[in-house]
C-alpha cells in the first residue's frame, strides 16, 4: 500500500476531511468537496477494489463512486443524506422495511454496466469457508448440509453483480424526510453470482432483529418466514431458493463468527436448524 496519508489523498481530490465516521473495519471520514458532502474510506486494498467495481456496475440504487486510489486502498463516494438506515423502519413496520430491500435488490440487479467483472470474485469461492476445521460448537452435520446446499445453489441460470451484504444498516435514506425519499445501498462486498444470494444477508444477519426477538427463536423464525414471503413477492424469486440461501448464509455467518471471534452467535445457528429440514 502507498505511504500517502489519507489527508494527502483527500487533498489531491480537493476534499476536506471533516470528522471521522464510526466503522469497525475501515478508516472512514465524512468530508466536503466544495459544497458536496462526501465520504472518504480507506481499508484493505483488495476489498476496496471490489467495492469500487461493484459501485461502478450499478446504474441506480447505490451510492455513487467518485474516485478510487488503488495504491492506497482509498475510495471517495457520495454521502447519502439524510443517511439514517433501515433499522428504525424495521422496528415499526418490518413488512415495509423488507419491501424496501426487495425493491432495492431489483433496482441493483437491473441495468448493470459490468465493466469491473474481472475485479470481482465468483460467488462459488465462498465455498472455502466450509474448509474450516470442525468445531464442536457448530454441528458438523449442519455444516455439511449447508455445503451441499451451497453446491446445489451454484447451479443458476443467471449471474449478476451482487451487493453481498445488503442488510438493514447498509440501506440508507436519501432525501428530506418526506414521501419523495429514496433508499440507497452502501458498502457492498461485491460478488458475481446468483441474484437470490442478495436476499440472504437481511435474513441471516442478527442485526436485522431487535434484542427481544433474538432471544425468542420462535419469533425469529416467524419473522424470517414473513420476510421470505415478501421478498419472493417483490423480486419474483422462488421462495424455496430464498430459504435455501438463508439457511446456507446462516451457517456461513456462524463459521465466520468462529473464525473472527472464536464464538458462536447462536441466532443464525438456531435459524439454520429451523430452515434445514425445508431445504
Amino acid at each position: 500500500m502507498s505511504e500517502l496519508s489519507l489527508q494527502q489523498v483527500a487533498h489531491g481530490w480537493g476534499v476536506e476531511l471533516i470528522e471521522p465516521a464510526t466503522s469497525g473495519f475501515n478508516d472512514v471520514w465524512f468530508a466536503m468537496r466544495g459544497t458536496e458532502h462526501v465520504v472518504v474510506k480507506r481499508g484493505d486494498s483488495k476489498a476496496r477494489v471490489r467495492e469500487a467495481a461493484t459501485l461502478r456496475s450499478y446504474c441506480a440504487g447505490a451510492s455513487r463512486l467518485l474516485a478510487h486510489d488503488k495504491p492506497t486502498g482509498t475510495l471517495l463516494v457520495e454521502r447519502i443524506l439524510l443517511g439514517d438506515d433501515l433499522m428504525p423502519l424495521s422496528v415499526t413496520d418490518d413488512d415495509a422495511a423488507t419491501t424496501v430491500i426487495g425493491t432495492l435488490i431489483s433496482v441493483l440487479h437491473g441495468d448493470q454496466l459490468r465493466d469491473g467483472d474481472g475485479e470481482l470474485p465468483q460467488l462459488r469461492t465462498l465455498a472455502e469457508v466450509f474448509d474450516a476445521k470442525p468445531d464442536p460448537r457448530l454441528p458438523q452435520t449442519l455444516v455439511e448440509q449447508a455445503h451441499r446446499t451451497f453446491d446445489d445453489l451454484m447451479v443458476t441460470p443467471s449471474e449478476v453483480v451482487l451487493h453481498g451484504d445488503l442488510h438493514h444498516t447498509n440501506v440508507v435514506r436519501r432525501g428530506f424526510g418526506d414521501v419523495s425519499d429514496m433508499w440507497v445501498a452502501i458498502d457492498p462486498h461485491g460478488w458475481l453470482g446468483d441474484p437470490v444470494f442478495d436476499t440472504a444477508s437481511m435474513l441471516a444477519n442478527p442485526r436485522g432483529l431487535n434484542s427481544a426477538e433474538s432471544a425468542d427463536i420462535a419469533r425469529v423464525i416467524e419473522r424470517v418466514e414473513r420476510r421470505v414471503e415478501i421478498l419472493s413477492e417483490v423480486t419474483g424469486f422462488d421462495r424455496d431458493r430464498i430459504r435455501a440461501w438463508a439457511f446456507t448464509a446462516a451457517v456461513i455467518a456462524e463459521l465466520w463468527m468462529l473464525d473472527d471471534h472464536n464464538m458462536v452467535h447462536g441466532t443464525p445457528l438456531a435459524l439454520a436448524h429451523a430452515l434445514a429440514p425445508r431445504v
